[in-house]
């Protein structure tokens, strides 16, 4: 057969063509991946009987818990299945801790917290069978709560047990046993280190008066430089964030912890695309800037899944519905490029003896980017800075949509600077001369719908 010499150069080029575009598709498609972040399941065992983690009067206990208590079992394992069932296929899971209820050390020893750590990580374990969990400690997973040692105890190493297919090798289940941190490449090349910050935080009277307990930030700063040198990116996962977290200027960690952190991150903001943290309850998130002020590492605050709220007399928190989120990510980068949130109406679930979750919001519809990259987010804060209709509904987030998917408390001038300038400035002075510069010397006040960070502040030493 005679084949035309140039149909033939024009059909191996298109054929060439048509390689490289479906090479590049396949490629481009395999660089998204997801993983889930879970935090604050705050599982109280005795939700069905002594109700020991609720802070006010339930005459009348919904299946799925209720608004003043910690979760009981049906929720924490309703929503292992609801991220199964919404996305089963994921790369990796964050679990960043706070597993115990907030009941009272009299009721909790060793033996109960291992026993919640247990419960809860066999129900990862068979709902995302060979999928990998990286999971840190919250400072309720502890007894007495809040007191981590820096010296070898049962609890570290009862836990490095339970997560041992998870951590990995010998070296990195060393370090867990020393102080629960460790570091984990993934299938994708990217760098995971789970750090202790519990042992940082202001609640931890065993760690006030020191400078690197269990030497957790030598190891940081040479796992960085170890990573930089490979040209890895890096993500940090954790339960206590660092910085100055407003309304209710709440810093968690010890001043000299968080100046410390802090350095050794803007350091490394080149390699560190994104930090991953619970303790909040509520869904938040900030932008550690570099040295010269520019954009340098976005941190994420995922809401929890309890819902319980805090009562001190006359004075509670905010309502905040139980919440789960998945997060799309570049595989090849590790840049987080979308959060989708997910969330269960509590009331209407408890109505109807049936859960009831739901999306949301999808970060990239929500606030227009199209990732969560430090300069993305950077635009995102400016943005909520003069457009009042965004701010407002990052308000709503903040509570999980626990006050409607419209309703929301006046923010004021004065409101809306605090919040502005908590997104960007980690320490109280910092923040104190934003706030000064925006509104000049008058008085801080924030709206009441964010009452719930104001009263976590009053009560650090509970959460």
């Amino acid at each position: 057969m005679y084949h035309h010499p140039t149909r033939s150069r024009m059909y191996c080029s298109s054929i060439k063509l048509c390689c490289v575009l479906l090479l590049y598709s396949t490629s481009a498609g395999a660089q998204e991946g997801f993983f889930w972040h879970i935090t604050d399941y705050h599982y109280d065992t005795t939700y069905w009987s002594e109700m020991r983690s609720c802070s006010d009067e339930v005459p009348v206990r919904g299946i799925y818990g209720d608004y003043w208590c910690d979760s009981p079992w049906r929720l924490v394992n309703d929503s292992i299945n609801a991220m199964a069932n919404i996305r089963r296929n994921v790369d990796f899971i964050l679990w960043t801790g706070d597993n115990v209820a907030h009941i009272a050390d009299q009721y909790t020893n060793e033996t109960y917290v291992v026993h919640i750590l247990r419960s809860i990580t066999d129900a990862l374990k068979t709902t995302f069978p060979g999928v990998k969990v990286y999971a840190t400690m919250g400072n309720h997973d502890w007894y007495p709560s809040d007191q981590f040692p820096v010296i070898s105890h049962f609890l570290y190493n009862a836990t490095a047990e339970l997560w041992e297919d998870w951590i990995g090798d010998a070296e990195q289940m060393a370090n867990f046993r020393k102080g629960a941190y460790y570091t984990a490449k993934t299938v994708r090349g990217l760098r995971i280190i789970g750090l202790n910050t519990n042992i940082y935080y202001t609640s931890d009277k065993l760690t006030a008066a020191m400078t690197d307990p269990n030497g957790q930030f030598a190891w940081l700063e040479e796992v960085l430089k170890n990573a930089k040198d490979a040209g890895e990116k890096v993500l940090i996962t954790a339960h206590v964030p660092p910085g100055f977290h407003v309304p209710g200027k709440a810093q968690w960690f010890y001043d000299q912890y968080n100046t410390r952190f802090l350095d050794i991150s803007r350091t490394y903001s080149d390699i560190l695309v994104g930090m991953f943290f619970g303790h909040n309850h509520a869904d938040g998130f900030k932008l550690l800037q570099t040295s010269g002020g520019g954009p340098g590492v976005p941190m994420f605050m995922a809401p929890s899944l309890t819902p319980w709220r805090y009562k001190n007399g006359d004075e509670a928190s905010d309502m905040h519905n139980p919440a789960i989120r998945l997060v799309k990510y570049n595989q090849q980068t590790g840049v987080p490029l979308d959060i989708h949130q997910y969330y269960m109406d509590l009331t209407v679930s408890n109505r109807n003896n049936a859960s009831d979750w739901k999306l949301e919001y999808k970060a990239s519809e929500a606030y227009g980017q199209s990732d969560l990259s430090a300069v993305s987010v950077d635009n995102i804060i400016q943005a909520l800075k003069t457009d009042k209709s965004l701010l407002d509904q990052y308000i709503r987030h903040h509570t999980v949509l626990a006050n409607g998917e419209t309703t929301v408390n006046a923010c004021d001038e004065k409101c809306r600077a605090e919040l502005y300038c908590g997104f960007i400035h980690m320490t109280e002075d910092s923040f104190d001369s934003c706030y000064t510069a925006i509104v000049g010397g008058s008085a801080r006040l924030c709206s009441p719908s964010f009452l719930i960070a104001v009263l976590v502040t009053m009560c650090s030493t509970v959460l």
